[in-house]
């Protein structure tokens, strides 16, 4: 199995210029632009807060994105385990027959 290669990449992210060691360059470079595009938002909506206060509620923001997807996920997985296990218990009654 091949070790991935980490890459340095520069990204800007609200203006300021981030060096960056990577392993994949391009999920790196989009993941930059949606935090640039979420700040900018935030920016937009609450013109008078500081930098740090943007970037802090833009990571909040992410986080709980990235929660709900996880819990989502979650929901779907047991979904689908529910679903075979029906499918499961018909085919052994179809083979019992």
């Amino acid at each position: 199995m091949e070790i991935p290669q980490s890459k340095i990449v520069k990204v800007k992210i609200f203006d300021i210029e981030y060096t960056l060691k990577v392993e994949d360059e391009e999920l790196a470079y989009k993941i930059a632009e949606y935090v640039d595009k979420v700040m900018r938002e935030l920016h937009d909506k609450l013109p008078d807060q500081s930098v740090l206060t943007i970037a802090i509620l833009a990571a909040l923001n992410i986080a709980e994105e990235l929660f709900y997807e996880r819990r989502n996920r979650g929901y779907i997985e047991n979904e689908i385990e529910d679903l075979l296990r029906g499918l499961s218990s018909k085919v052994d009654m179809m083979l019992n027959l």
